[in-house]
């Protein structure tokens, strides 16, 4: 299976220190546009969220993204050159959390998975408890402004 991520997911998977999920779900073919390893390792970073970011980072293939395609203009560098790297790559999933970049990956062919999606998929897997994966949505939305709407919420709370 081959997976492209954009940053977003990475982040706040790393931030909850889940960012093993992605490999256990997904597998190891997970490749990361140069333009979104610049978005991943920021000054001023918590240490640890730093380390356990680049601990993920070395096992997944990082490209450089030669002319990526300029999608919308409300789309940053980084998240078109992902989508980019996901149509070359037929990737089967293009991990994402923007509401722009899932409806182009929709509409250009490519599934998009967000970091909800992740945590949903590892309780159906039965690799993270009901427990663990409703605590971990709290967390992302409260302490670091995981932006979701009402009714996406109350969705994956009643999955959950």
């Amino acid at each position: 299976m081959i997976v492209v991520a954009d940053a977003s997911p990475i982040i706040f998977l790393g931030k909850v220190r889940k960012l093993d999920l992605i490999h256990a779900l997904l597998g190891k073919d997970v490749r990361i546009p140069k333009a979104v390893c610049r978005e991943l390792i920021v000054r001023g970073m918590d240490p640890v969220e730093k380390e356990t970011i680049e601990t993920f980072l070395t096992g997944c293939t990082i490209e450089v993204v030669r002319t990526p395609r300029q999608f919308v203009s409300a789309m940053s560098v980084a998240d078109n050159a992902a989508l980019t790297l996901a149509i070359r790559s037929k990737a089967d999933f293009l991990l994402c959390d923007e509401r722009v970049t899932r409806t182009m990956a929709e509409i250009e062919g490519v599934r998009p998975l967000g970091t909800l999606g992740v945590l949903l998929r590892a309780f159906r897997k039965k690799l993270i408890s009901s427990k663990d994966a409703r605590r971990l949505v709290e967390l992302l939305v409260s302490k670091h402004n995981l932006r979701i709407g009402v009714e996406v919420y109350q969705a994956v709370m009643k999955a959950l």
